[in-house]
Parts: structure tokens; C-alpha cells; sequence
């Protein structure tokens, strides 16, 4: 009887035993995946905050670039105020003083155009003093071909006596064996005798007699001879 009850406690016991055992195996797996999540959730959270701190760091980065360009632009921002004045202040007078050249070219192609047309009177003038003058050269021409004998005859004819007396002995002098030179004698002694130089006269004509008595200008001058001794 005794026997029995001590198999049955220590069965009891036993099976005490190994329920303890076993919860105690079971919250020791039940730790061991805690502490394992807890382990993996703190190396979760340290490569968070590493990470966030990696991002920190690089927004740290670009905040600092971010405020170094935004002082840039504010340096950018305030020279450009200073420069856009100077500019639109060069760029004003560049306009004014294209504005005066362009005035001061107006005036000068006005001026130049006033030369022009005062150039082209000029020249028209010149051109109608050219023109008179080559008439007056071709006159001068034409009255240095002719002969001294033309000369003197278009006097006499004239009666421009004195002159022509003058040209008539030119001709005389320069051809004395002249195809005109016993006429331009008579002639000589006509214009003695109508400026009433009868010596003079008569001596021409007694020159023109004694050259050449059968001559027109010989007949001629006999009839004038005579009238000189009247």
C-alpha cells in the first residue's frame, strides 16, 4: 500500500517535474525569439537612425551648397542693380550720341549737297568761261591766220585810216614781193589822203606809178594824183 503511493508521488512528481520543465522551455524560446525581434528591431532602428543621419548630413550638405548659391545670387543680385543703372545710363548715352552723329551726318550731307550744287554752278561757269574763251582763242586764231594784208583791208574798209595805214606796211615789210603788196601801197596812200596827208599820199602813189605803171592800182593812182594837185 505504501509502495503504491510512493509510485504514484513520484509519478507525480515526475510529471510535475516535466511540466515545469517544459513551460520553462517554453518561455525560454518564447525570450529567445523576443530577444532576437528585439535584437532585429534595434538593428532596424540603428540603420534607420544611420541612415536618417546619412540623410541629415546630406541635407546638411545642400542646405549649406542651397545657402551658399542663394548668397551667390544675392552678390549676382546686387551687382547686377549696381550694373543694370551704369548700363542703361551707357546704353542712354550711346542712344544720345548716335543721335547727335546722325544729326551731325544730316548736316553734313546737307552742307555737302549745298557744295555739290555750288560746285556744279562752278563747273558750269567754268564751262561757259571755257567756252567764251575757246571762242575768243578761235578768233584770235583766225585773226592770226590771217595775214596782215586781211587785216588792214577789213580796217580800211572800216575806215579805220591810222590803223590801217599801220597793217598795210606791216605786210608791206614782212612781203616785199607780196602778191598784195602794190595794192596794199595804194591803199596806203588812200588812207594819207583821206586823214588830208597830201604829201603823204601822193608819195605812195608816185611809189605805186613808178613800181608798176600798167597796173589797175598804177591808173588808180593817177587819177588820185591828180586830183591832189588840184
Amino acid at each position: 500500500m505504501i509502495k503504491s503511493v510512493n509510485k504514484n508521488n513520484c509519478l507525480l512528481f515526475f510529471l510535475f517535474f516535466l511540466t515545469v520543465a517544459n513551460i520553462g522551455c517554453l518561455r525560454t524560446r518564447s525570450e529567445v525569439k523576443d530577444t532576437e525581434s528585439k535584437n532585429v528591431m534595434q538593428q532596424q532602428v540603428i540603420t534607420l537612425q544611420r541612415t536618417n543621419a546619412d540623410i541629415n548630413s546630406k541635407f546638411s550638405e545642400v542646405d549649406e551648397q542651397f545657402r551658399e548659391l542663394s548668397g551667390k545670387v544675392e552678390n549676382l543680385e546686387s551687382k547686377v542693380s549696381k550694373i543694370n543703372p551704369e548700363h542703361d545710363k551707357s546704353i542712354k548715352n550711346i542712344v544720345e550720341n548716335q543721335s547727335d552723329v546722325a544729326k551731325k551726318i544730316s548736316l553734313l550731307q546737307e552742307e555737302l549737297t549745298k557744295q555739290e550744287l555750288q560746285l556744279q554752278s562752278l563747273q558750269s561757269e567754268i564751262q561757259n568761261l571755257k567756252s567764251n574763251q575757246n571762242e575768243m582763242t578761235a578768233e584770235k586764231v583766225s585773226d592770226s591766220k590771217k595775214s596782215h594784208y586781211q587785216q588792214a583791208d577789213e580796217l580800211f574798209k572800216k575806215s579805220e585810216w591810222k590803223k590801217a595805214i599801220i597793217s598795210f606796211q606791216k605786210y608791206r615789210d614782212e612781203n616785199p614781193k607780196g602778191k598784195f603788196f602794190l595794192e596794199s601801197t595804194y591803199k596806203m596812200a588812200v588812207s594819207f589822203q583821206e586823214l588830208g596827208m597830201k604829201e603823204e599820199a601822193a608819195a605812195f602813189f608816185k611809189e605805186v606809178i613808178t613800181t608798176s605803171s600798167n597796173s589797175v592800182e598804177a591808173k588808180k593812182a593817177k587819177q588820185r594824183l591828180k586830183s591832189l594837185k588840184k
